[in-house]
């Protein structure tokens, strides 16, 4: 019957961990309200923290391990968590934000995309650990231990990972529109360090005796922080619609109807549904279609104002223009038959 309940456990540890990663990641997703990050980068950050990010951890802190086991020191299990295991995780998470910035920059459009990228990469780290955790759980204290490891994890520590990489993304998305480098890489290691700060004080309360309550406090004061920064950058990206959409209006691409809820993401939402309903899918999905590219049109303008034709941003302007006036006919057509 043990052997039973340990299988049992096991296999709910898998299941459980990608469960609420795909519960938390959905809510992220949701986050992103005017222009959806390609799926592909999405994936890919996140299997950069789920795979090679825990890997390559793992290896480095075992390997910081042995020399602090040899030292015999008392502390050595406190040094490992709090001062080795934050920067070695928070750096090699952070590499994937940085390789998204370099191989995909006209994607990364600022700090929404930052926080967005790095809770991605946070989750896949994370879901990849917690079933490392779980398993850990289910050798001893029966299911009472696992059911409270899995627990604790899962609901009040879900977002710890995602919050400490997405201080570093916060960190990159003020850096995408600033024109020296120099100042680019200090706000940059700015995030990080905020990253790996956070770490640390969680890994440490959580080493205390009778300290883990800072540690869950901390954590959810960085969430609370996060969701104000996500907010504010909700209104500077419909400020950019509201700025460089108007002069497609002038030009007869977009009706001011359509600029209009573009602006509102539940009046988005509420056409898509109006559409689906009375117009079937097809209108529902052009209409979808035509919102996303007139954001990314809005978006682009934007990051041509700011850094000049950066990786064919003029280029891509006048795509996204004939994208958007073929769409606006097609949903024309579609709504008025």
């Amino acid at each position: 019957m043990e052997t039973v309940a340990r299988v049992g456990m096991i296999l709910g540890s898998v299941v459980i961990s990608l469960l609420t990663t795909i519960c938390y990641v959905a809510v992220v997703w949701r986050l992103d309200r005017y222009e959806r990050e390609p799926v592909k980068l999405l994936v890919g950050a996140f299997f950069w923290g789920a795979l090679p990010a825990v890997i390559l951890a793992a290896a480095i802190e075992i390997a910081f391990d042995v020399p602090l086991g040899a030292l015999g020191l008392a502390n050595s299990s406190l040094i490992g968590p709090s001062f080795i295991a934050p920067p070695v995780e928070e750096i090699l998470k952070a590499l994937a934000l940085l390789g998204l910035y370099r191989m995909a920059r006209s994607e990364f459009d600022g700090i929404l995309d930052g926080i967005v990228y790095g809770s991605l990469i946070g989750f896949g780290f994370a879901m990849t650990e917690n079933v490392f955790y779980f398993w850990n759980a289910t050798s001893g204290g029966g299911i009472g231990n696992w059911l409270t490891v899995v627990l604790i994890r899962s609901l009040p520590f879900g977002f710890t990972h995602a919050m400490f990489t997405s201080c570093a993304g916060v960190g990159l998305g003020m850096a995408r529109y600033t024109r020296s480098r120099k100042q680019r890489w200090v706000l940059f290691l700015l995030g990080l360090a905020m990253a790996i700060a956070a770490h640390a004080v969680h890994n440490l309360m959580l080493s205390i005796d009778g300290l883990c309550f800072i540690s869950l406090l901390s954590d959810w004061l960085g969430v609370v922080v996060l969701l104000v920064i996500v907010a504010l950058a909700w209104r500077r990206e419909r400020l950019w619609i509201r700025t460089y959409l108007p002069e497609e209006v002038v030009a007869g691409r977009l009706t001011q109807e359509q600029l209009e809820a573009l602006t509102s993401r539940p009046r988005r939402a509420g056409n898509t549904w109006h559409l689906l309903g009375a117009k079937g899918t097809r209108a529902a999905s052009t209409w979808r279609r035509l919102a996303q590219a007139a954001t990314e049109l809005a978006f682009k303008k934007h990051q041509y104002a700011k850094m000049g034709d950066e990786k064919g941003n003029a280029d891509r302007i006048e795509a996204l223009r004939a994208q958007v006036t073929y769409l606006a006919d097609q949903y024309d057509i579609m709504t008025t038959a």
